[in-house]
């Protein structure tokens, strides 16, 4: 009967001690880095009704949602990502504030994933959304957020990938095919599978004009800087497909224009999710992370689905996949503190919890020994990697230790501010 209670669920993780530091402060660099740029931050329920996410044009599957049942009956599911509740929340609860609205987050989402290829099934995702326009503007501001973010987070080696959902669109506008059929192309395309791709184009080559015909079996490989969208200029006459490329410029060239071109490649066979997103689409990869560490675009249908009709793009940042990339990058996310524990004997409590608090103060982390000897309170220090060692001598005096150098010091209360000052925050800076 209680043969899991020592387990925790597949896909899950306890995250301990300076994991849970570095990801705390990547979260709150995102949230900084949003609330200084104007976005408002909104917390959606964990829980949400499953009609929220049953929409024709909702590109996660319902076997990968969590689902649970209320006290009446109806289907709950733990919410498997956020930009949908926040299209509720502005259908609903904003939809008199005025726009564009500018949101931010930073939540837990859920979804099943499959166990063998290590994907997590609860995992935090930060980010933004713009509602209420479709200036390529709003699309160019969230690129550039995405990659402030992941500079501010400390990431070096990354790339942003961007598409045009309305590319592929309007190749298949003249093709004699079934949705089905078409969806079997994008897959195919998605999934950069070339031989498949061909061998599909061949047996289907009545129901497909010779132009599309040689456009589509490169569009995998149509990848690279700004002359990708030049090339495929040349390749096609179809004019919803050039909008779409004329756009992808502009936004390019906004990027381009402000220095942060490097970060990026254009990506013409990023086809994914085609009912869900409506214009300009974007991943994020790092070297040392297979899977996205960001992904977004425009998604002008969704929030109609809720009552308002209005446009709107937005990005998601996959918080343990960013985690994962400065681990492997080396990179040191940790807070970096002055650690200070201090240990005290009977008749010392006051002078401890001052000397603690002062601390505390000037930004720095002191602990309150709970030891009773003094030997059992300093191996707690050193096996805690603290600095500092704490004690008070007979006459009330401070003792320092610098556990590092084994060097002691020796001062008056009155004296111990000005020495945190003096002292460590010169080792500090």
């Amino acid at each position: 009967m209680y043969k899991w209670k020592k387990y925790i669920p597949d896909g899950m993780k306890d995250i301990l001690f300076e994991e849970c530091v570095s990801k705390v402060k990547i979260e709150n660099a995102f949230r900084s880095l949003y609330l200084n740029a104007g976005f408002e931050e909104v917390i959606s329920p964990t829980i949400e009704f499953y009609d929220v996410f049953n929409g024709e044009d909702q590109p996660m599957e319902q076997e990968k949602m969590y689902k649970l049942f209320d006290n009446q009956g109806r289907i709950l599911v733990l919410r498997p990502d956020m930009t949908t509740p926040i299209a509720r929340i502005a259908a609903t609860k904003l939809k008199d504030k005025g726009i564009p609205l500018k949101l931010c987050y930073t939540s837990n989402i859920f979804r099943i994933n499959e166990n063998f290829n290590g994907k997590m099934n609860e995992i935090t995702q930060s980010g933004i959304e713009i509602i209420g326009t479709d200036n390529l503007k709003a699309d160019a501001e969230v690129i550039i957020i995405g990659i402030n973010a992941l500079l501010a987070a400390g990431l070096k080696n990354f790339k942003i990938e961007l598409g045009q959902a309305e590319f592929f669109k309007g190749l298949t506008e003249e093709l004699s095919m079934d949705d089905l059929e078409i969806e079997k192309l994008r897959s195919l395309i998605e999934n950069k599978n070339f031989a498949a791709l061909k061998a599909f184009i061949d047996d289907n080559i009545d129901y497909i004009k010779p132009e599309a015909k040689t456009i589509l079996k490169e569009l995998p490989s149509l990848f690279g800087g700004i002359e990708v969208i030049k090339k495929a200029k040349v390749m096609t006459t179809n004019k919803s497909a050039l909008r779409a490329l004329e756009s992808l410029e502009k936004v390019y060239l906004i990027l381009d224009e402000i220095g942060l071109s490097s970060y990026l490649a254009i990506d013409l066979g990023m086809v994914h999710h085609l009912n869900y997103y409506t214009g300009i689409i974007f991943r994020g990869y790092s070297n040392e992370v297979g899977n996205n560490i960001l992904s977004g675009g425009r998604y002008d249908k969704l929030i109609g689905r809720f009552g308002e009709d209005l446009p709107a793009t937005g990005l998601a940042i996959n918080v343990d996949n960013i985690l994962l990339s400065l681990k492997k990058q080396s990179i040191d996310a940790k807070i970096q503190k002055t650690n200070f524990l201090v240990y005290y004997e009977k008749g010392f409590l006051k002078q401890a919890y001052d000397t603690t608090m002062l601390i505390r103060a000037n930004n720095l982390e002191a602990e309150l020994s709970v030891s009773e000897e003094y030997e059992e309170a300093f191996k707690y220090a050193k096996a805690k990697n603290k600095k500092y060692f704490i004690t008070f001598s007979t006459d009330g005096r401070l003792v320092i230790k610098n556990i590092s150098n084994d060097k002691f010091e020796e001062l008056e209360i009155s004296e111990f501010e000005e020495y945190l000052f003096n002292v460590i925050r010169g080792e500090l800076n």
